[in-house]
């Protein structure tokens, strides 16, 4: 390097020095800063146990999804606590203490690191979420795993729906509203992982087996959307449209997609072209049902799903001993029978 008319040499050496401290600065900043975020976690965490302690309740159990102000859980949320109310059970909505977004798993750390008594858990195939299910049974906090089960973890319960029943439901509008279409494209967000969907396939081609059908056997087209960008889903599924990639029957497995391609449908003008199966239940979706521009959704019912999996709890704490696996009914809405749910939302409100 020239500075005016001296020249200076940086030696190899010196470089890789200095080099090397960045390196090291760089590290311990790192650490530091990891440090300080999982004890404001673990502070947040114990405040919430404090505050729980209290409350007039025997036991504390926290609930842990992925999508907390949705209106399924924020329904099996409030059947479960309802349900709690009368055997001294409170149960909290973490999230709902909590002023960041944090991922499922970060809450549920917070929920072990707390001491609570136990755990209500949307479960998911996640590695991680298996080891926390193991390190809250390790420091005697039971979680029962809702919805989906994790499987080989030491949840003490999995309160679920057989998957068999959910695709006989959706087999049933195929069967009753199927003309001569034969393609089905089946959409799940990244909630649903392809071993799922596979089973789904199975399952529903296993239950129209015995059905006579126009066109039978229907060819699936399964299109999983793995990203977990917030607006991962409503992009795939405007790029089927903007590209024509659509089919005559779609199956949405999952909130997100069946909301998404219920307003893209209005959106591109599509209305009465494509016969569209949701999942879940929110208040679109019961709009969508009664426009008839959704055929029908199949969703668990949020309500026993709350009361079943407090019970379970229940039954743990007071006998040390619980089913395996408890069974919810899955139910469909259609336009015979939307107008029940649409009164009870207005009820509820």
């Amino acid at each position: 390097m020239k500075v005016g008319r001296h020249k200076f040499k940086i030696r190899s050496s010196s470089a890789l020095v200095v080099a090397a401290g960045c390196t090291v600065a760089f590290m311990f900043l790192t650490t530091c800063l990891s440090f300080i975020f999982f004890r404001q976690r673990m502070n947040e965490a114990n405040d919430l146990l404090r505050e729980a302690k209290y409350l007039p309740y025997d036991s504390y159990v926290v609930m842990v999804t992925s999508d907390d102000q949705s209106d399924f859980w924020q329904r099996v949320y409030k059947s479960a606590s309802d349900f709690g109310r009368k055997y001294g059970i409170y149960v909290d909505l973490m999230s709902d203490n909590v002023d960041v977004n944090y991922s499922k798993n970060e809450l549920l750390e917070m929920a072990i690191e707390s001491g609570c008594d136990g755990i209500l858990l949307e479960g998911d195939d996640n590695p991680q979420t298996l080891e926390l299910i193991n390190s809250a049974y390790a420091k005697g906090i039971p979680v029962i795993t809702l919805e989906s089960d994790v499987v080989d973890s030491k949840r003490v319960s999995f309160v679920g729906v057989n998957n068999y029943t959910i695709a006989q439901l959706y087999a049933q509008s195929l069967v009753e509203n199927i003309v001569k279409q034969k393609h089905v494209m089946v959409i799940g967000d990244n909630s649903i992982n392809e071993t799922v969907a596979g089973n789904f396939v199975t399952n529903i081609q296993e239950a129209l087996s015995g059905e006579n059908l126009v066109n039978a056997p229907l060819d699936f087209d399964v299109r999983i959307i793995e990203d977990d960008n917030a607006f991962a889903t409503e992009e795939y599924i405007q790029n089927l449209f903007v590209k024509n990639q659509l089919k005559p029957v779609v199956i949405c497995l999952d909130a997100t997609s069946t909301e998404c391609f219920y307003q893209y449908m209005i959106d591109y003008n599509k209305v009465g072209q494509i016969l569209l199966l949701g999942n879940y239940e929110s208040q679109a979706i019961y709009t969508g049902i009664q426009q008839g521009v959704i055929n029908s959704t199949v969703t668990l019912d949020a309500d026993s799903m709350g009361e079943s999996a407090a019970k379970a709890f229940l039954e743990f704490r007071d006998s040390g001993y619980v089913s395996d696996y408890i069974n919810v009914e899955p139910k469909i809405i259609n336009n015979t029978n939307i107008g029940d749910y649409i009164s009870k939302e207005n009820d509820d409100e």
